[in-house]
């Protein structure tokens, strides 16, 4: 099982174990897309500006934002772990029309139904969008440390290192946690990943109807880490990292679309996109999959946050990233303050 993980001494979010950088990987078993990627900036924010998102650099941490939510057209929220704050903005020009104070350290949060689920080292806060606190869950002291949650079917699920999930809410009320294997998804399905060999891993999906597929995807180059992102009823979307060298660790990432039958098996691979090599500070989120079956990129620039979304074309020469970000690589472990300068 592999799943999303950041480790600050490296260029990636990474776990041999588990689940979460630049040519494309090839996949011996699936033809090439004929498709590509439409990349559309939906909106850009500053850092340290009145109406912007706090930025922190420190020894061991650059902190700004750790998770991204597109609550609609016209508003993104970012959690800010550097303020303890979430910040709404205006998608049109990143100006924040509303802020508020959270509990310290938060770690990720999601956006359901007018509502913010924010998760902290052992508990889950929910605040409405002006700020008040509406309830608050613990969870056991095994899950401490766990960096993503998801809402689904009006339920918490924590997103486990190891590649599982666990529900510890439903309805509003803590449950005793109930573990599943694979990530949870918007689609309802389970997805999981897991190393083959060098060069090969598997993905397997399990439905709501508990009927289970897998499918292996050989690579060109080893791989570092397979990362689920989420899925629609069509498709299922995944990051790929790749090795560029081991020593040190530097990796090639690629976001990769599955396309998926009515049963809910894998055909084949739809899209694959080189994604920039750009992590101005350390998120626990900066991909997700919207309701539309878009994937919207959260990357963190020197000059701000940006929020790209990324669709299918028919057109394999369709729009890219702005080449300031594409041809960007900054990653905020090369440029930490280092204790004995202080």
């Amino acid at each position: 099982m592999i799943m999303r993980k950041r480790f600050h001494i490296s260029l990636l979010k990474f776990a041999f174990f588990s689940l979460t950088c630049i040519p494309a990987l090839v996949f011996a078993q699936t033809p090439q897309s004929t498709k590509g990627v439409f990349v559309k900036e939906l909106s850009a924010v500053k850092w340290n500006t009145p109406d912007g998102i706090p930025y922190v650099k420190g020894p061991g941490s650059d902190l700004g934002a750790t998770s991204f939510e597109v609550m609609d057209a016209s508003r993104i929220a970012y959690l800010s772990n550097a303020s303890n704050e979430i910040i709404i903005t205006k998608t049109s020009d990143g100006t924040a029309m509303k802020k508020f104070p959270v509990a310290s350290a938060p770690r990720d949060f999601v956006y359901d139904n007018g509502f913010f689920y924010v998760l902290f080292s052992q508990q889950v806060t929910v605040y409405d969008e002006s700020g008040k606190t509406i309830n608050s869950f613990t969870f056991p002291i095994p899950y401490m440390g766990v960096e993503r949650l998801t809402r689904y079917n009006k339920e918490t699920y924590l997103l486990l290192p190891a590649g599982n999930c666990a529900k510890i809410e439903s309805a509003g009320q803590a449950v005793t946690p109930e573990e599943y294997e694979g990530w949870i998804t918007s689609a309802s399905s389970f997805v999981s990943t897991k190393l083959s060999s060098d060069k090969a891993y598997s993905v397997s999906v399990r439905s709501a109807n508990g009927k289970s597929y897998t499918k292996e995807f050989t690579a060109d180059k080893k791989v570092a880490g397979v990362y689920v992102i989420g899925s629609t009823e069509n498709r299922l979307v995944i990051e790929v990292q790749s090795f560029i060298s081991e020593s040190p660790i530097a990796v090639e990432r690629n976001i990769v679309s599955i396309e998926l039958n009515k049963k809910e098996e894998m055909v084949s691979i739809a899209v694959s996109k080189k994604v920039p090599d750009c992590n101005y500070v350390h998120s626990n989120k900066n991909f997700s999959v919207s309701p539309d079956g878009n994937i919207l990129n959260m990357i963190t620039a020197p000059n701000g946050i940006y929020v790209f979304s990324l669709a299918e074309s028919i057109s394999t020469s369709a729009q890219d990233y702005p080449a300031e970000i594409k041809d960007m690589k900054y990653h905020f472990n090369d440029h930490m303050i280092k204790v004995d300068e202080q």
